[in-house]
């Protein structure tokens, strides 16, 4: 009888043992690759944004209760800068949203990009949509909910979008970066 338990047990754990080093393994050689993947698609992002880009520079954000990480700071071939692109991760209903905001010097809002969200398909996923992120362009202040496109049962999404850019424009003007 106990041979019945021990031979089992034996097999699930070698098993599970195997899987998980499969797993691990296959992290570690696809960890790089995506990384990179992430990297071009931000740059490519950046851009898109900031066409006249020649250099830029990478900055961390740490601000609390603020849905920024990073500031890239854009410089044009002379060397001036032409403007400022912010990453952001808010909350949606489906998880993070991986998006980047482009303010202009006197911190009006150039464009917004939506690197990656898990938002629900056919409703939240379309804060992907020209139509909606066309809305936060040219706004220099607070955007309100009311100033950009209704999507309906996506209000969480739509927040989280706000989230981000709105934490772009607070943290550029508080940040003393607006010339």
């Amino acid at each position: 009888m106990k041979n019945d338990f021990v031979k089992p047990t034996v097999v699930l754990l070698l098993v599970t043992l195997f899987s998980a080093a499969i797993i691990g393994i296959t992290h570690a050689v696809t960890e790089g690759p995506i990384q990179a993947q992430r990297a071009n698609i931000e740059m490519e992002a950046v851009l898109a944004l900031l066409p006249n880009t020649y250099r830029i520079e990478y900055f961390a954000v740490d601000e609390a209760d603020s849905s920024l990480t990073r500031l890239t700071v854009s410089y044009d071939r002379h060397g001036e800068t032409i403007g400022y692109v912010f990453s952001a991760l808010p909350t949606g209903y489906g998880g993070r949203i991986n998006m980047m905001v482009a303010l202009d010097l006197y911190g009006v809002v150039l464009g917004i990009r939506i690197i990656n969200h898990t938002e629900t398909p056919g409703l939240g996923a379309n804060i992907t949509r020209d139509w909606f992120l066309g809305a936060f362009a040219g706004h220099s202040d607070t955007i309100a909910a009311s100033d950009v496109p209704v999507i309906a049962s996506s209000t969480i999404s739509v927040s989280a979008v706000l989230r981000g850019a709105n934490d772009a424009i607070n943290y550029l003007k508080t940040g003393g970066l607006i010339q």
